[in-house]
């Protein structure tokens, strides 16, 4: 499990690298995304800087999920149930079991009378920071695809009149 730490850091940082080239290729001029005009272009780039925040937050937090599990099953003296530094055994007296939930970025330490107890072990800056940008992206996605997506123009095709079939010329 700890083997995943680095494969998660660097696959995060690879997508927070797409996501920013990508929102400096529509903010800055030039022939790439000239598609993108007005006040789509603006918000185009608002998309993708979310995007690159979302996954760099998202990615903290998960990388912080999976040192908490490697410790876990670290094992080695003094570490029933967990080792001393477990987050449910450092802030919990008498938690015997833990989950861990990926998607909220929690951790829930089970105590010895069934009653589960959440530990803050990723920060809760982050989480909202994760919560925030991920909601912000589909807005503003949603706002860019409801508007037409990138042409803002017509396309030129075929004009049809009242009385012809299919849009062709008689």
């Amino acid at each position: 499990m700890f083997l995943l730490i680095p494969v998660v850091f660097l696959a995060a940082a690879a997508l927070v690298v797409f996501f920013l080239l990508q929102c400096l290729g529509v903010a800055l001029p030039g022939r790439r995304h000239r598609h993108w005009s007005g006040w789509r272009r603006l918000v185009v780039v608002a998309v993708h800087a979310c995007a690159a925040t979302v996954t760099a937050s998202y990615s903290l937090g998960a990388m912080t999920l999976l040192s908490t599990v490697a410790v876990a099953q670290d094992g080695g003296a003094d570490s029933a149930p967990f080792p001393y530094d477990h987050p449910c055994r450092a802030r919990l007296k008498g938690a015997v079991d833990y989950d861990v939930h990926f998607l909220t970025l929690r951790t829930v330490c089970v105590m010895e009378d069934g009653e589960r107890r959440e530990v803050d072990d990723v920060p809760q800056g982050v989480r909202t920071t994760a919560a925030a940008s991920a909601a912000c992206t589909a807005v503003l996605a949603g706002v860019v695809w409801a508007a037409g997506g990138p042409r803002s123009r017509p396309t030129g095709g075929p004009v049809t009149r009242g009385g012809n079939r299919g849009g062709m010329a008689p």
